[in-house]
């Protein structure tokens, strides 16, 4: 998923977010100006290359990740991020439109640190600058945090490498 933030200058940014569902880890977070699919499938990639080809993604039904949705006539077609998962052979799921609690881990995640970066002294003006704080808040948030949510209140790293990965 992604959300907006915006900078101290009142630019608006956004930030792509790949989260495991079951342990919570954040696989890849990044900032830029404007999320687009080539984006979308770039972060998918890199993330890919560092954790290995997921068995499934879930996303909602924005039009960077899937065009099942699009205006008449462009139905049967897909974007590169569904091309990207259909030759990796990874099942995409989608969220039922209308329910946004189906990506409510996501959602919780990108709450909690957008919540951690605005009660941050110096506002970042830059979209660099706002991804040195997201580095920040990643490595507290899967390292050295522990997770309620996570059996004995483990942290996301620890659950992520303990487990056995879908193939």
């Amino acid at each position: 998923d992604f959300t907006h933030y915006r900078l101290a200058d009142g630019t608006d940014t956004e930030i792509i977010t790949w989260l495991d569902d079951c342990t919570r880890m954040a696989l890849h977070v990044s900032a830029h100006r404007r999320i687009t699919t080539p984006i979308v499938v770039a972060t998918f990639r890199k993330t890919v290359d560092t954790w290995g080809i997921p068995a499934s993604t879930l996303t909602d039904n924005g039009m960077v990740y899937t065009s099942r949705l699009a205006a008449e006539g462009r139905h049967g077609g897909r974007n590169g991020f569904e091309a990207e998962l259909r030759r990796r052979h990874v099942t995409q799921k989608n969220s039922q439109p209308g329910h946004p609690t189906t990506c409510g881990k996501v959602e919780r995640f990108q709450q909690t640190l957008k919540k951690w970066l605005r009660a941050q002294p110096d506002q970042p003006a830059t979209t660099a600058q706002l991804q040195t704080l997201i580095n920040t808040f990643l490595d507290n948030y899967n390292h050295h945090r522990p997770h309620r949510s996570l059996p004995h209140q483990a942290t996301p790293a620890t659950r992520y490498t303990s487990l056995p990965k879908a193939l």
